[in-house]
């Protein structure tokens, strides 16, 4: 009988132990299924917290029109090309080294024919094109009237077509020349040369 006891008392020990690590742990398992999960940001929520974080840090998105070129990681000779027309309105796309250099050639070509009295309007600006013939991914259009040239840079892609307005510049001017497509045409001989390098 006193055998019959110990035996009680350890199995009654043992659900003493027992009963409450099991309650916790149920306990536990009830609590974190009840906590409701947090959904995920959406695109414009990320946006958002992207612009008050840049706010903060005195960074400010680009506004007007802006080109952009990137070699593509772990390609051998592809370029990412990205333009936006100031507007809301951009268009991206994948480009050859090829297509990059019928690019460059087209943006120094521009600038060229923008620096020269050729096709000048006196009272109407004329308008010339400049495109590489079999390539007309990326063209610039070239406005001149008076002393001044006025740039216009059009990309289409599979996604679509943007033309964005490139700048100005004065003809025969002193000062150094600030525009669009003349940024456009070293940010296009830097990644060139950023490939070559790698």
């Amino acid at each position: 009988m006193v055998g019959k006891l110990r035996i009680n008392q350890t199995v009654f020990g043992i659900r003493i132990v027992t009963t409450p690590v099991l309650a916790l742990l149920i306990s536990a398992a009830v609590f974190a299924q009840a906590r409701p999960q947090k959904p995920a940001p959406t695109p414009q929520q990320t946006a958002l917290d992207l612009e008050r974080m840049n706010m903060r840090k005195g960074i400010k998105p680009p506004t007007g029109p802006s080109f952009y070129i990137s070699p593509v990681e772990g390609t051998a000779s592809n370029f990412s090309v990205l333009l936006a027309d100031g507007g809301g309105n951009t268009v991206a796309g994948t480009f050859t080294l090829q297509q990059i250099e019928v690019f460059e050639a087209v943006l120094e070509a521009a600038k060229t024919f923008a620096l020269t009295d050729e096709k000048v309007g006196s009272s109407a600006p004329i308008t010339t094109r400049l495109m590489e013939q079999h390539e007309w991914s990326l063209f610039v259009d070239v406005s001149k009237v008076g002393d001044k040239s006025r740039f216009f840079i059009s990309l289409i892609t599979p996604q679509g077509r943007v033309t964005a307005p490139a700048g100005e510049i004065i003809r025969g001017s002193k000062k150094e020349q600030s525009a669009l497509l003349l940024d456009a045409l070293v940010q296009v001989t830097n990644a060139r040369a950023a490939l070559a390098s790698r």
